[in-house]
């Protein structure tokens, strides 16, 4: 009887380790796992650019393109009384004799005049000349062509940039002029064989006196 005894003791202990063991696996399965962490990812928004201002800088006339339609900013056909606002590097310099004349001059510059005898309130011309002082004074600071040429450019340079030049006759002098053949000129007066004078409009024209 003790015999019997003595070896069920051990039978009892295993079967209640077994049991303990298998709640023990029970309780660490898959339904009490820890979720695994989510990863945050994080975008920075690349800055958009400011767009590059376009148009001449009013600030420096030397960099204006004489063109077959306008002066940098100033175009024909547009109102002479908005121009004022771009010429921020001249004065007004309107002879009281020529009211039909809007002019604007600068030291170092060629001046730009806007002839109306018309009265329309419209620029029909823009003048680029070295007003009051020789071409040569005025030749580093002078708006150009596309092709270069500008007031104090020489009339050989002249000649080089426009094959198609024609020779015109004026009042009292000849006078340069190409077009774009769309009804537009770019005219060239010169003296001792420099550029003194660059007249934008519609025709191959160079007015003999624009005050008197």
């Amino acid at each position: 009887m003790s015999f019997t005894r003595a070896h069920r003791r051990p039978v009892v202990t295993v079967l209640t380790i077994a049991a303990a063991l298998a709640l023990a696996g029970c309780s660490g399965g898959a339904g009490a796992s820890t979720p695994a962490p989510t990863e945050t990812v994080t975008t920075t928004a690349t800055p958009t650019s400011s767009p590059t201002p376009t148009g001449p800088d009013l600030a420096d006339p030397a960099s204006w393109i004489v063109s077959f339609t306008g002066l940098g900013p100033i175009e024909v056909g547009a109102p002479i009384e908005g121009t004022a606002s771009f010429m921020t590097a001249f004065t007004v310099a309107t002879q009281e004799a020529c009211p039909w004349v809007t002019a604007y001059a600068a030291d170092g510059l060629p001046s730009v005049w806007l002839p109306d005898p018309q009265s329309t309130g419209v620029v029909n011309q823009i003048v680029l000349q070295a007003w009051g002082g020789p071409a040569s004074a005025v030749v580093a600071a002078s708006p150009t062509t596309a092709e270069g040429v500008g007031v104090g450019s020489t009339l050989e340079e002249l000649r080089a940039a426009y094959p198609a030049l024609t020779e015109q006759q004026g009042k009292y002098a000849v006078f340069y002029a190409v077009t774009d053949d769309a009804g537009h000129w770019i005219n060239f007066s010169v003296t001792d064989d420099l550029v003194d004078g660059i007249v934008v409009r519609d025709e191959a024209k160079i007015d003999s006196e624009y005050c008197g």
